[in-house]
Formats: structure tokens, sequence, C-alpha cells
């Protein structure tokens, strides 16, 4: 058993040697691993790696490391870069020679952002002391545990080599994505400088475009502008394919399920295509500046969200050739839209132009990459994080420029508005002016009317006050006790002449009561008085000459104010007789006084009809008489009368439906007279 072991370790140097002498006939030179080396920091894979193409998939370690498939092996001048593989693998190596006292402390980068599936095996010295194979599986769908460091980038510690010389490293790279490999071997320090370089410019990048999401989403709310709502998705969708094509979701978030964050990488390709899609078709005004190819990138658009659902149902290897060539025709397009906007001098053209071409630029050379039209290298790798930096500080000039244009558009907007608002007021203000003068030459005809209605009033008051008291008198004459009694029937018609000319009397006194009023220009005479005894005198008077009973409820203290008499016996007159007037001939007539603090009050109640609650709010207006009491006497002045007299008091006076029936009038004057 022991025999049969050795004679395959001697079997396997035997086939080193025989790829040794193949790889110096075919011309590739071996990595030296010397003081110069570690001088350096770090050597570099490309120009020496040698590539087999499994077109099946199926062939094994041992079988590949056999002389007839090592000498298939072709030499590569650059990096690896072999596009999408679909169902088979590829198969690199490269020699090693390790110089004496060289043999220990490397470490291998391989940069293969895409790479599903690695197999790497590496020659190192077994536990019985004898050379042997070490195999390693990295990739995209294997767990970040797997590597010797947690980095985005596959790391992995060489160990000891069996002995200073030559030796080969082979790998096997396989996936449903874009298959390509750079990669170095490095000196620890040298390793670990290099990583957080790479570290710093991608969280830079990323860093940077989610802030620029924040602002735009911001600037889109607040503004709000729907360009600036689909550049920030269209910048936060970026971010997060940044961080998955470089391994960053994989390593920080989800480093033992990698199945979930190549899915994840898959939905954020389409994702960004999706949002490019759409905000292009926004930024560049497509719907106005070119409707038909607006329908088109719908229709795209459609496709995007076609590719998103593909993709998160886990068949993203089946169409990620057409998402390139999409993102690729798309920005051909948008460039072409772009210089014609820059012709008819469209507003931000020439940042979108700028910013669009540097996009495409990069994006062609990504895919050339992808498809290994172009050899994989570190600047086709990160050119497309730069030219997108580029682009997008481009699209953000643009729109800041098209919200600077707007807002000088709104300036000279307001400034218009603001001449012809100017214009407006004066032609407005002229207007005004004339209808203030038409109102005032309006009022100085009213008031003139008026003045000729007051004296026409007054001369026709005075003029029926001589005849009606003449009829009056001779009327009375006729019914006088004191003389012969006449005819019955004379004495009769005596009576209806004398009531009637009674009854002008008072219409012609209130006439002439709300005349002086009107033209006495409000003008109080007060003096002291006891309100008790001049509600008691007025009271007892309108008693005798109705034969009403009325009942008295006077303070037994005297209640003094200073008040006008002549109004104050006016509003106790009208008050009185409108109680009389609305109440039964058997119903008596309340009166009563008292005092509130500095008011003095009294209420003059009769056991009539009483108010309809209609006519409460109405019933001081000038003129104003209520349905109910449309036959009795009177045109509605005496109630107006009262309230204007309470009012040149400062007093007021309300009216109600007295409880058990009836209505009341209250007055509240204050005791102490306007006028001291």
């Amino acid at each position: 058993m022991l025999k049969s072991s050795r004679d395959s370790r001697a079997l396997r140097l035997l086939a080193g040697l025989a790829l040794y002498l193949l790889a110096v006939s075919a011309g590739a030179a071996p990595l030296v691993l010397d003081a110069q080396a570690r001088a350096v920091g770090g050597l570099e894979l490309a120009g020496h790696l040698r590539a087999l193409h499994d077109a099946s998939g199926e062939l094994s370690f041992e079988q590949v490391t056999s002389t007839e498939h090592a000498a298939r092996f072709e030499p590569l001048r650059a990096n690896f870069n072999g596009g999408f593989a679909g169902r088979g693998a590829w198969w690199l190596r490269f020699d090693l020679q390790a110089a004496p006292g060289f043999t220990q402390g490397w470490w291998l980068q391989l940069r293969s952002p895409y790479v599903d599936y690695i197999d790497v095996w590496l020659p190192q010295v077994g536990t019985d002391g004898e050379p042997t194979w070490h195999h390693r599986a990295l990739g995209g769908l294997r767990p970040v545990s797997q590597r010797d460091l947690a980095s985005p980038i596959n790391v992995l510690r060489m160990g000891a080599l069996p002995q200073a010389g030559r030796h080969t490293v082979w790998i096997r790279l396989a996936g449903h994505r874009t298959l390509s490999l750079a990669g170095a071997v490095w000196r620890l320090d040298a390793l670990i400088s290099d990583l957080q370089r790479i570290m710093l410019q991608v969280a830079a990048v990323i860093g940077m475009t989610l802030l620029m999401a924040a602002v735009t989403l911001f600037l889109g709310v607040t503004l709000p502008d729907r360009k600036f709502l689909w550049y920030s998705a269209y910048l936060a969708a970026s971010a997060l394919l940044f961080a998955c094509s470089e391994n960053l979701l994989s390593v920080l978030v989800l480093p033992e399920q990698p199945a979930l964050a190549v899915r994840i990488h898959n939905l954020a390709m389409c994702l960004g295509l999706l949002t490019a899609l759409i905000f292009a078709r926004s930024v560049l005004d497509m719907p106005v500046q070119f409707p038909r190819i607006a329908r088109a990138f719908q229709v795209m658009a459609g496709l995007g969200g076609l590719a998103l659902l593909v993709s998160l149902a886990g068949h993203y290897g089946k169409i990620a050739p057409l998402i390139n060539l999409l993102r690729l025709g798309t920005a051909v397009l948008i460039i072409s839209l772009c210089v014609i906007l820059v012709r008819r001098h469209a507003p931000s053209a020439w940042p979108n132009l700028i910013g669009y071409s540097v996009y495409g630029t990069v994006g062609a050379l990504h895919f050339a990459k992808n498809l290994d039209w172009l050899p994989f290298s570190a600047f086709n790798q990160y050119s497309y994080l730069f030219g997108m930096m580029v682009h997008m500080i481009a699209i953000f000039v643009g729109l800041g420029l098209r919200v600077r244009l707007r807002e000088r558009q709104a300036l000279a907007d307001s400034q218009a508005a603001g001449v012809r608002l100017e214009a407006t007021v004066a032609e407005r203000t002229q207007a005004l002016n004339a209808e203030v003068a038409g109102h005032k030459k309006t009022e100085e005809q009213l008031r003139v009317a008026m003045d000729e209605q007051r004296n026409f009033l007054s001369m026709v008051s005075h003029e029926f006050r001589t005849p009606i008291s003449i009829i009056g008198a001779s009327a009375q004459m006729i019914v006088d006790e004191r003389l012969p009694p006449g005819p019955e029937d004379v004495q009769r018609e005596a009576g209806k002449i004398n009531r009637a000319a009674q009854r002008m009397t008072a219409l012609v006194d209130t006439l002439l009561a709300d005349e002086w009023l009107e033209s006495s220009a409000m003008q109080l005479n007060p003096r002291e008085l006891e309100l008790s005894a001049a509600l008691y005198q007025v009271g007892q008077r309108y008693a005798r000459g109705s034969g009403r009973d009325v009942a008295f409820d006077l303070p037994s203290q005297a209640l003094t104010l200073r008040a006008d008499p002549m109004l104050l016996n006016i509003l106790f007159d009208n008050l009185i007789e409108n109680a009389i007037k609305y109440s039964p001939a058997s119903g008596s007539i309340d009166l009563r006084a008292w005092r509130e603090g500095d008011t003095a009050c009294f209420s003059v109640r009769d056991h009539g009809a009483g108010i309809k609650d209609a006519d409460v709010s109405q019933i001081f207006e000038r003129f104003y008489r209520a349905s109910t009491v449309k036959r009795q006497p009177g045109i509605g002045l005496g109630l107006f009368m009262v309230r204007r007299i309470a009012e040149l008091h400062r007093g007021q006076v309300t009216a109600a439906n007295a409880d058990g029936g009836g209505a009341i009038f209250t007055v509240r004057l204050p005791i102490n007279s306007p006028n001291d």
C-alpha cells in the first residue's frame, strides 16, 4: 500500500516535469518567488496563465493534470476572460518558481467577481512531509467562511511549498454568469494594503451614490419633481448593484447565504436597467420631445420588469447576455437623443450628453469584457465604477440646471405677473374710485331725498294735525254731556268720528316723534329722576284713561338714574300702549322695576297672545308688524322708537314670551348717564 502511494507520487512528479517541459516549450514563464518579489509585495498572474475549455464540464482534476490534457492548455497573454460559459467550465494553471528560502508566506488573490464556482488545487507539503495537492472551494455560490480572509475578493493562504523549484497551481471556473479571472501572488502585508485600497475606493463610490440618492430624494419631495424621484431610485439601484458587484453584500450581510446574495445581485442588474429606462424617459422629456421613442421605452421598461421576474425565479443566467445587450443598446439610443436635444438647444442637454456618453463608453467596455471581446483587466473592471460616477455627477448637474432654469422662468413669470397685477390694480383702483364717487353721489341724493321726505312728513303731519283737532273737538262737542243731547244716531256717528280722530292724532304724534328722533342728532338731555315714581305715574295715567288694571311691582328703595325724561316718557308710552293694544279688555298690565348692579331694569307685561318665535328677532325693526296683529292700528314705529331710545342711553330692550302667557318687554339702562 505504501509502495503504491509512493509510486503514485513519483508518477505525479514525472507528470509535473513533463508539464514543466511543455510550459518551457509554450513560452509561458513561471512566477518567480524570490527576494525581488518579496520587495515588490506581489506578482500579477497576467501573462503567466494557461487555459483549457472543458465544454462538457465533466473533466476531473486527475484527467486535467494528465499528460494528454495538460498539452492542450494554451497560454494567455493577459488575464483570463471566458465570457458567458454556460454549462461548460474553464481550467487555468500557472507555475511558481520558488527560490530557496521563499517557499512560505505567500497568499493567492483571485479577482473573479461574477464566477459562481472556483476550485483551486495548491501544491504543498503533506502531513507525511511528501508533496501533495490541497483543494480549496471558492466562488460566488460558496460561503465566504471558506476564504482565508473575509474579503470581497477571494483570498487563499498558499501554505508552504513542497520545496524550492517549480510548482503548478490549478484553477477551475464554472457558473452561469460571466467567467473572468485576474489575480496575484502576494505577501500578506502588501495584500492587506491592496485590499484596503480597493475597499476604500468601492466604499467611497457606494457612499457617494447613496448620498446623492438621499439628496435627490429630498429635492424630489420638496420641489416636487418626478425627475428627482426617479433619479433617486436609479441611484439607489446603482448603489445596490455596486455593492453586489464588489461582493460587499455577500461578505457583510449574507456570508453564509451565497445563493441569496447572487440572486440579489441578479435582481440588482435587472432593477438597475429598469430604473435607468424610466429615469431616461423622464429626464429627456421623451413624451414631449420624442413621443414614439417614449412608447418604445415603455416597452423596454416592460421587458426590464419581465427580466426582473425571471431573475427572481432564479433563471438570470439565461437572460444575462440579453440584459447586457439591452443596456448597451439603451445607452447608444440615449446618447443619440441627447445629441438631438443639444441641437434643439433643450435645457440641460449638454450635461446629459456628457453623462450618458461616458456611461455608454464604459458600459461598452464592460460589456465587451463580459463577452470576451476585450481582455479582463483592472481598468475594464473598475472603469465602470469611475464612468458611473462621472455619469451620475453630470446628470445631477443637468437636473440642477433644470431647476435653475425653472427658477429663472418662475422669476420672469412672477415679474410679468407683477406688472400685470400693477396694471390690474391701477385699473381696479380707478374703477373703485369711480364707484366710490358714484356711491357718494347716490348717498348725497339719498340724503337730499330723505331730508325732503322728513320735511314733507313734518309738513303733512302738522297740516293734518290742525283739521284732525278741529274734527275731534267738533265731535267731542256733539257728545258733550253738558250740551243738550242730540238724536241717538248723531251721537253714535259723532263717537265714531271722535275715535277716528284720536287714532289719527296718535298716528301723527308717532310720526312726529320719529321724525324728531331722527332730526335731533340723538342728543340727550339727561337729569336725575326716580324710575319707580316715573313708571308709577305713567302707569296710573294709562290705568285711568283705559280702564285697565295695572299691577305694580316696584322696589321699596328709590331707584334713581340719569336719563332724558322726555325720551323715557316716550319709551314708557309706547311699551304700555303696546301692552294695552295687544291684550284682552279683561287682561291686566304688569309693571315691574328692579336694580341689577349698576343697571336699572323695568319690564312691561301683557296677558295677550304673545309673540311668535319668528317675529322675536324682527319685532324692533322700523315699520315691522307681526302677521298676527295686522288688524290692529299702527305702522310699526312704536317698538322701533323704544329700541332707539334704549340704545341712546346705552341700554337694551328685549322681547320674550312670559310664563303663563302674554309678552314681556324688558328694558335695562345704566344708572349713570352716558353723557356724564
